[in-house]
């Protein structure tokens, strides 16, 4: 009777402990699902947070890429004004290059023109001077017939057929109040700006500088810082 007792109270404690057991799995499977929920939902605020970053980033490079494009854009086009600009200062540039080639020609012809006029303007004012000087002998001596002194030539042992240095004339005639002499050597012998050296018995008078020359003589400028003495007709006159 005792034992009936005893084995009714056993059920109900082995019975305890059987749902215990299962109410402990039950709410470790629960407390399980609850962490394992947790770290879902932790992982997807991640990755929605994470996507966020990406979409501001990727919006900053969309920015950034139409920043370039824009200014890209816009160098280009200033590269293409900058390039239409030295295209025409090259077509002015190549304008003016030949502007300046044309007028340098035209400068070269009128020098040239220039040049011809001053050779016949020096010959016809050297004929002038002459005849002008030829006259004033003439009307200063009426009674006496005018003399042409012949041409003397000395030639130094140095002196060469090209050379008109060491050849010696005589003076034609003197102009006191122009200040220049008639010497009987011509083309041959001397050049405008030559210096011919005056002598009356080897005796240095002065010089004078050619100005005008003809085909048999030559009118020659008096330089007076080195004037020393009155030119004669007949004086001795050397090319230097």
């Amino acid at each position: 009777m005792s034992q009936s007792m005893t084995n009714p109270q056993r059920v109900p404690t082995r019975r305890g402990i059987f749902v215990a057991v299962i109410g402990l799995a039950a709410g470790g499977m629960a407390l399980g699902e609850w962490i394992a929920h947790r770290r879902v939902e932790q992982a997807y605020r991640q990755a929605i947070e994470t996507r966020r970053r990406l979409e501001v980033e990727l919006g900053e490079a969309r920015a950034d890429r139409e920043r370039l494009t824009g200014e890209l854009a816009a160098e280009q086009q200033r590269v293409q004004q900058l390039t239409a600009r030295l295209s025409d200062k090259e077509t002015e540039l190549q304008a003016v290059v030949d502007r300046l080639a044309q007028e340098e020609r035209i400068m070269l012809e009128l020098q040239g023109r220039l040049l011809s006029m001053q050779h016949q303007f020096d010959r016809v004012q050297g004929e002038l001077a002459i005849t002008l000087q030829a006259q004033a002998a003439s009307a200063s001596t009426p009674d006496k017939p005018v003399v042409r002194l012949e041409k003397v030539v000395v030639r130094h042992p140095t002196a060469t057929n090209d050379s008109a240095a060491g050849f010696e004339g005589r003076v034609v005639s003197f102009n006191p109040q122009w200040r220049f002499i008639v010497v009987d050597m011509g083309w041959d012998v001397v050049n405008i700006g030559d210096v011919l050296s005056i002598y009356r018995h080897d005796q240095l008078l002065g010089q004078a500088r050619v100005e005008r020359v003809q085909e048999e003589v030559c009118a020659a400028s008096l330089l007076s810082e080195s004037l020393e003495a009155e030119i004669q007709v007949n004086d001795l006159v050397r090319v230097l």
